[in-house]
């Protein structure tokens, strides 16, 4: 009964050390709450004791977490030669090195040994705990990259951060049960989170499109776990087995195609309408799909446009196209407006050509665009 005390107490003071940080993150830096992180640790080691039994495939685990890991790093810098790179805001210097990468290794190694300190006392309510606990961490981590000033940005820490850390942390939980091991997920986690700080350059991937390699990703080791080490007696049916995957590949297509389409940085983009200068062909709260040009002979009068206008997407028509010093130029307006637009365009401004209208869908962003201040 002392030890569930214990136990309990553990869990409440790790969860006020995360919510602590949260809300009072520019005194608990992360340099401060790794040491805090490590300090909470160490106590727990010392003062809630759980048998030291091991498993036999916990080594082979560990190799294979390693393997994921450096694979998905991999695999996003071969996206990157397609999507291209960017030069790594952090450098890897002694400042990054203190600053960065030796807190972040602080706080892994930390919440992985605390993750199985508390999980191995067989407490159902723990499991729970600790999800929450970490995906808060996740959230104090990440908060300090991402600035929360746009409905872009709300969206960005709900996609990438919370749902794909649930999806993580459930599968961390399973295997710390499973295996009795917090080695392989430091190391997978290491591997996954800090090789930005070592590589000069990092693949220029859209944010949401990244979050679904990452909200996959549990589910792929979850089915290796299982066809290597699941237990024979584990036996699903054959039929289900087959719906099942079924229904997650095409899920995973629709997901995929749908954050294609609103990365804007393929063949085809899609926009929600914001204004009510297209009203009657295109109607505020719409969502429109465009296809873009491949070359400028495409680019027709009468045709509606997405093109660029002070670094924000405009939906226009096209209303006349005129050769200046031997370069087109374009004159656009909206359908519901009494005068052209100010100025002109060039292919240069032009994303591509409106190809699809989905009436409404678009009103639930508006909203919460208002509710959140009407950000851009």
């Amino acid at each position: 009964m002392k030890k569930d005390k214990r136990l309990i107490i553990f869990e409440v003071i790790l969860l006020l050390i995360i919510i602590s940080a949260m809300f009072f993150n520019k005194i608990i830096t992360r340099q401060i709450l790794a040491i805090i992180l490590l300090i909470y640790t160490i106590l727990n080691k010392v003062l809630v004791k759980n048998d030291k039994i091991g498993y036999s495939n916990s080594r082979n685990f560990t190799i294979m977490l390693t393997i994921i890991g450096l694979v998905y790093v991999g695999f996003l810098y071969f996206l990157g030669i397609f999507a291209g790179f960017y030069r790594s805001t952090v450098q890897l210097t002694l400042w990054s090195i203190a600053n960065y990468i030796i807190p972040f290794i602080i706080i892994i190694i930390s919440s992985e040994i605390t993750r199985k300190n508390l999980l191995l006392r067989e407490n159902k309510i723990s499991q729970y705990i600790i999800v929450i606990a970490m995906v808060m961490l996740d959230v104090v981590i990440n908060t300090n990259i991402y600035n929360l000033d746009s409905v872009n940005d709300y969206f960005t820490l709900v996609t990438f951060i919370i749902i794909t850390s649930i999806a993580n942390n459930i599968f961390f939980n399973y295997s710390v049960k499973k295996f009795r091991n917090a080695t392989a997920i430091i190391i997978y986690k290491i591997i996954t989170t800090l090789y930005m700080y070592f590589i000069p350059i990092t693949p220029d991937i859209y944010i949401f499109l990244e979050s679904v390699f990452k909200l996959i990703l549990p589910y792929i080791m979850y089915a290796i776990v299982q066809t290597f080490y699941g237990k024979k007696e584990e036996i699903i049916s054959t039929k289900h087995k087959r719906r099942d995957t079924v229904i997650l590949i095409i899920s995973i297509i629709i997901i995929v195609l749908i954050i294609m389409l609103v990365s804007c940085k393929f063949k085809f983009g899609a926009l929600v309408v914001g204004s009510a200068s297209m009203t009657g062909t295109i109607n505020k709260g719409d969502i429109i799909i465009y296809e873009k040009y491949e070359e400028e002979e495409q680019v027709k009068v009468g045709s509606v446009i997405v093109f660029n206008n002070d670094d924000t997407k405009i939906i226009h028509r096209i209303i006349d196209k005129k050769t200046v010093g031997g370069k087109l130029i374009y004159y656009t307006q909206g359908d519901a407006n009494q005068t052209k637009d100010e100025g002109y365009r060039v292919y240069e401004d032009i994303y591509g050509q409106v190809k699809l209208r989905i009436p409404y869908i678009g009103y639930f962003t508006l909203w919460i665009n208002d509710l959140l201040g009407g950000s851009k």
